[in-house]
């Protein structure tokens, strides 16, 4: 775990700085998808760390609650 922590960090670091670069005009669409993948991926070797099935049903629980909050907003 203390390795995938390291990279994960690396990764995180790696998305803010595209997206940075992104907003500047420095790097193209395509790097910025690159760098969520590569955190996306880290995630998912997180989840299944700490229980995979759990950060699934809190993933659940969260877009829920975002979605009623849409709709209030909506109506």
């Amino acid at each position: 775990i203390e390795n995938q922590t390291g990279m994960l960090y690396e990764e995180c670091g790696e998305l803010l700085s595209a997206i940075n670069k992104f907003k500047r005009g420095r790097v193209v669409q395509g790097a910025v998808v690159e760098e969520i993948a590569d955190v996306i991926i880290m995630c998912v070797q997180m989840a299944h760390y700490f229980g995979y099935f759990d950060v699934q049903n809190e993933i659940r629980r969260k877009i829920s609650r975002l979605t009623e909050r849409i709709n209030k907003i909506n109506k």
